[in-house]
């Protein structure tokens, strides 16, 4: 068929197309609307551009505009009204369902917003199928990785494929053959972005259609389609069940199956409400008939409007701009019709081995393959200095070759020859690298552990830490300060003006619990590994870790979530006795007993006096007895360190009583029973949680009548307190290196080495007042037994006297006893001689009280108001 140039230089352009994210080969739409003598302008449909995919050309676009938000959209509406459009379509995939919202309150020709959704997201783009008695997958969408597993098990056939809901490339794609695999591809989706910068919040994992897969690509107008192309791919299958592509293959019309293909995806445009623009289906041929794999409403992403004008006559991106400005004509030349195939064509997406870093593009070798008889074009993905990894997906191919030639034999001879030439395209450098982490926080043990493992660590430090001014960063590593330890966007912002933002990261780790999520969302931007911000997730919301936990059938406290402690007048009481805490906190602040709803209403109005920022909290059922811990690291699922103690008293019982907080681990030789009692529960919570590799810090309570253990919460970072140095005292165990080393995939050491003394953590209280001096750690660690000691709160500073949550404290000592009775009688002893050599200025008292204060710490002076002699 003809192309739709004109034939002469069209006259000033004086109609508008809006194009809404002209990402990729979006940016074949605007000289495809200037050949027709129409002006375009373009919409970002978030408030920053996506830096995943090939730019828009912004040059190309009369205006720009950002609708990133309902609030936005009648706003750019308007301003998009006074430009008297003639269409809005998406150039990329992310961009369709704000083209539909404009385009109908625009009053143009659109695809309307009532299935918007179905055409973006995969899961609804299947069920709307199925409700139109279309051939489809069966499918389960889930946030949770394990639940995904049990439908897949309940399913009861492999393979099964899981995969993002709204991505596209292939991303994430996995094919699984049993429940483990299942549970990886789960939570790596999970734990990711698509490649449209956005978080996989929930994953899809669907029956696998077995056959041959083909592409099918159409533009229509008002349900009037014309077939663009039908394609065959052709692919290799890698162990570790991920699709490479390799050949494209242009299909003749007449053969078999591309009929049927194209009856199949005329029922699928139909079934999702797609009557204008492109589309680019992808579908299997099943033993049954054709089935969906997705369908997207734009360009395909491997079309080059040169290339497809040489061998079909025409290009979806002009047909496109057609179907648009012209659409009369579109109808009188398209529709319904299909493509008339002028040569064999093939795209090629080679695949590499390499990984490591782009030196230098050889041109040479380019040249050598875009001279082969059948190239068309060479396309050249990467820049020097870009990273190149082993190819596992259409993202990963580092070179994309569009090949025509009379007949397909010559095409697959020049696929064959560019085989021996690909390797030399780039020039990888792949020297021997130290490994790199991103610490946010500054956990001294992981920083330890780095100068120790030779890995480079670029730590983020908060300012609030920074002015702390107790923890210290060696000089070998990198400080990265940050006003907000917790905030992606903070720590994003700074390693980009640190030069960071392109550094290849191996891991993002932080023993810090109001970081854990952070640590989990900013691993996918960097390309490296971490925590997954789901499982993170449920790591520090109380109420979804409680209840996942009982559901598993682990005793576990009932709770109610109140989503703001401020009004409870709608809480129901449903317990004799309950807890009051934040859905996320930590270290027990704000954390009360409460024994009734007068009670609950009480702190209501208190923390609404107090204007707390943290307003979501849960009530949940208290439990009695003593509270116990438990700590240790994980490698690839299985507990391979597990340290089990106990609370001297109940957190809250301290807080009460207002007695300083202290703890020890048992003996695993003396006190067996308490191993014997905490391991299952404490492997089969892990498991629940889905952590599968890093450190932990479970509590946990025990009934002392009847050896019952109920969950209390659990968090996936190392302990607080001295819990560190206790575990390295009595087990030779250092947990910053297990944290370190899981993170960054490797198997830490599990060497315990035994030692049969007690060894316990006290906190030193302290007093109210002004704090002038104290004894130092030196002179606290040559007292009787007394192996560690850590004084953290400053001279000149002013303590408050009541405990209020668990970090409450002027220091803390590791002690070592024989028994526990000389253990008790050895914090007693360094508790009175530390409070006794405290100077400490009493606070809320008047001057002269001060005065006579002072008067007894330096009675050889005499501050009086004398007269002159």
């Amino acid at each position: 068929m003809d192309s739709m140039a004109p034939d002469s230089t069209p006259a000033r352009p004086v109609k508008t197309a809006v194009i809404v994210d002209g990402y990729s080969t979006g940016t074949f739409l605007p000289p495809a609307f200037a050949r027709l003598g129409i002006d375009v302008v373009h919409v970002h449909s978030t408030a920053e551009p996506m830096s995943t995919m090939l730019q828009p050309d912004l040059g190309a676009y009369r205006e720009n505009f950002h609708c990133p938000d309902e609030a936005a959209l009648e706003r750019t509406a308007e301003a998009l009204t006074a430009l008297g459009p003639v269409a809005v379509l998406a150039g990329q995939e992310p961009g369709v369902p704000l083209a539909d919202a404009l385009s109908e309150r625009l009053g143009l020709a659109t695809n309307g917003t009532a299935l918007s959704r179905a055409r973006r997201d995969k899961y609804e783009m299947i069920e709307a199928l199925r409700r139109a008695g279309v051939r489809c997958a069966d499918q389960y969408r889930s946030s949770d990785p394990q639940a995904l597993v049990e439908w897949a098990e309940r399913a009861g056939s492999y393979p099964v494929v899981v995969k993002p809901l709204s991505s596209a490339s292939t991303d994430h794609v996995y094919r699984c053959h049993d429940d483990a695999e299942v549970l990886a591809a789960a939570r790596a989706v999970l734990g990711s972005t698509d490649i449209f910068d956005r978080p996989n919040t929930e994953a899809l994992v669907q029956s696998f259609l077995e056959g041959t897969e083909y592409i099918v690509d159409t533009v229509s107008v008002d349900g009037g389609r014309y077939v663009c192309g039908v394609w065959e791919y052709e692919k290799q299958l890698l162990p570790g069940g991920k699709n490479v592509y390799d050949l494209d293959v242009l299909l003749e019309p007449d053969a078999a199956p591309v009929p049927e293909l194209i009856a199949y995806v005329d029922s699928v445009l139909e079934a999702l409400g797609i009557r204008h623009g492109p589309a680019h289906a992808e579908v299997i041929m099943t033993p049954d008939g054709p089935a969906l794999v997705e369908i997207g409403a734009r360009l395909n992403g491997n079309m080059n409007p040169g290339f497809h004008d040489a061998c079909l006559g025409a290009n979806q991106a002009d047909l496109t701009a057609l179907a648009y400005a012209r659409p009369g004509e579109f109808t009188d030349r398209y529709a319904g019709l299909v493509y008339a195939p002028r040569a064999a064509a093939a795209v090629h997406s080679t695949s590499t081995e390499s990984d490591g870093v782009v030196e230098a593009v050889d041109q040479d070798a380019v040249d050598r393959i875009s001279a082969l008889p059948s190239v068309y074009l060479a396309g050249v993905k990467l820049a020097a200095g870009k990273r190149i990894r082993p190819t596992a997906d259409l993202l990963t191919s580092p070179m994309r070759i569009f090949m025509t030639a009379p007949d397909l034999a010559a095409i697959r001879a020049d696929r064959d020859t560019i085989q021996s030439l690909k390797d030399e395209v780039y020039l990888v450098t792949t020297e021997v690298r130290r490994p790199s982490v991103l610490l946010l926080g500054t956990d001294k043990y992981v920083m330890q552990a780095c100068l120790r493992h030779g890995v480079d660590a670029v730590v983020a430090w908060g300012a609030a830490g920074y002015d702390h001014g107790l923890a210290e960063v060696p000089e070998e590593l990198n400080v990265l300060l940050v006003d907000d330890p917790k905030s992606p966007e903070a720590i994003l912002m700074a390693l980009h003006r640190a030069g960071l933002g392109d550094h290849r990261f191996d891991a993002v780790l932080t023993s810090d619990e109001w970081a854990l999520v952070t640590a989990g969302l900013l691993a996918p931007r960097l390309g490296c590994r971490a925590l997954d911000p789901v499982t993170a997730v449920y790591f520090r919301d109380k109420s979804l870790q409680k209840r996942k936990v009982a559901e598993a059938g682990i005793p576990a406290a009932r709770v109610t979530v109140i989503e703001d402690v401020h009004d409870v007048s709608d809480v129901p009481w449903e317990y004799d006795k309950a807890v009051l805490k934040p859905v996320a906190g930590a270290a027990t602040a704000r954390t009360a007993a409460v024994d009734g709803p007068e009670a609950l209403r009480t702190l209501s109005r208190r923390y609404r006096s107090d204007r707390t920022a943290q307003r979501t909290f849960v009530l949940e059922e208290y439990v009695g007895g003593d509270e116990w811990i438990a700590d240790g690291f994980l490698h690839d699922g299985e507990v391979r360190f597990l340290a089990v103690g106990r609370y001297g008293a109940p957190c809250l019982t301290m807080i009460d009583e207002q007695t300083p907080l202290w703890l020890r681990h048992f003996d695993p030789k003396d006190e067996t029973w308490a191993y014997d009692l905490a391991e299952p529960v404490v492997r089969r919570s892990l498991e629940v949680l889905g952590l599968r590799d890093g450190v932990f810090h479970m509590e946990l309570f025990h009934d002392p009548g009847t050896d019952r253990l109920t969950f209390s919460e659990c968090a996936a970072r190392r302990g607080g307190a001295l819990i560190h140095e206790q575990i390295q005292a009595k087990f030779g165990i250092h947990l910053g290196e297990a944290a370190l080393l899981s993170a960054l995939g490797r198997e830490p050491a599990a060497d315990v080495e035994h030692h049969p003394e007690l060894f316990g953590t006290s906190y030193l209280k302290g007093r109210a007042g002004t704090l002038l001096s104290c004894p130092a750690p030196a002179e606290l660690r040559a007292l009787p037994g007394v192996e560690y000691a850590r004084v953290e709160f400053p001279a000149g500073g002013t303590f408050l006297g009541d405990i209020d949550n668990t970090n409450h404290r002027m220091g803390q000592v590791l002690v070592s006893a024989s028994t526990e009775e000389e253990l008790q009688q050895r914090f007693e002893a360094v508790r009175a001689w530390f409070d006794e050599r405290l100077v400490v200025a009493p606070q809320g008292v008047t001057g002269r009280e001060l005065r006579a204060w002072g008067r007894e710490q330096r009675p050889d002076a005499d501050f009086r108001d004398a007269l002159w002699p």
